[in-house]
């Protein structure tokens, strides 16, 4: 028998911090976004800004971005005075609506209602708007800039990816091992703050789309 101890090193997991933008004028008029490059409103620089004080004490060892205006200010705002370099991806950018884009949802809804009905009440996975890319597609793609960083990054390291609301979700389907099919089953609201704890084997969802900084500006 031996009388030597067995010892299992610690994995304290890598923590994924998920920050979608914040708002634009077309979020506000519920206009489609998708790889249309908009900018931050007023309110969306605000709300970036305290995401960034909520931030602050985090150190990041990575932060990555779509390379969209919005996110990138989002990511600018948010980083502060990190060290971190800010990474443009764009693997990260928004779903790609196509001929969709521009258009608000009830306008789309309108001219388009059998398609509409397709992606936005059936969420049908196999659909796209015509010229667009359908969440099989979106998956794939957020994939690959996934695959390529996830083996990078040692236990105990925070990485923020400043992203959008579809790209952030298929990233979610990729860190949890989820199936494309879930990816409409969660919601992100603009600088909505998610975690998830990636270990060896699996990931663990921490956060979830927490507004807890924008309730605090409000009261201020």
């Amino acid at each position: 028998m031996s009388d030597k101890s067995t010892f299992v090193t610690w994995d304290a997991g890598c923590s994924w911090y998920l920050a979608r933008h914040g708002e634009t004028d077309w979020n506000r008029e519920r206009r489609i976004q998708g790889q249309s490059d908009t900018s931050l409103n007023q309110r969306g620089r605000e709300q970036a800004a305290s995401l960034g004080t909520r931030l602050a004490d985090i150190d990041f060892s990575a932060i990555y971005t779509s390379d969209l205006s919005r996110t990138m200010e989002t990511a600018r705002l948010v980083a502060g005075e990190q060290s971190a370099e800010i990474t443009p991806v764009r693997e990260l950018r928004e779903i790609d609506y196509g001929e969709w884009e521009g258009f608000t949802f009830a306008e789309v809804e309108s001219r388009d209602p059998e398609g509409f009905a397709e992606r936005m009440m059936r969420q049908n996975v196999d659909f796209s708007p015509p010229g667009g890319e359908d969440p099989h597609q979106l998956t794939a793609r957020v994939g690959r800039f996934y695959d390529r960083v996830r083996p990078g990054l040692a236990s105990g390291e925070n990485v923020l990816v400043v992203g959008h609301g579809g790209s952030l979700l298929a990233l979610l389907t990729c860190l949890l091992g989820m199936p494309v099919e879930y990816l409409m089953r969660f919601r992100l609201n603009p600088t909505g703050l998610s975690i998830v704890r990636t270990f060896s084997q699996a990931g663990v969802l921490e956060l979830w789309n927490d507004t807890g900084h924008l309730a605090i500006e409000l009261k201020e």
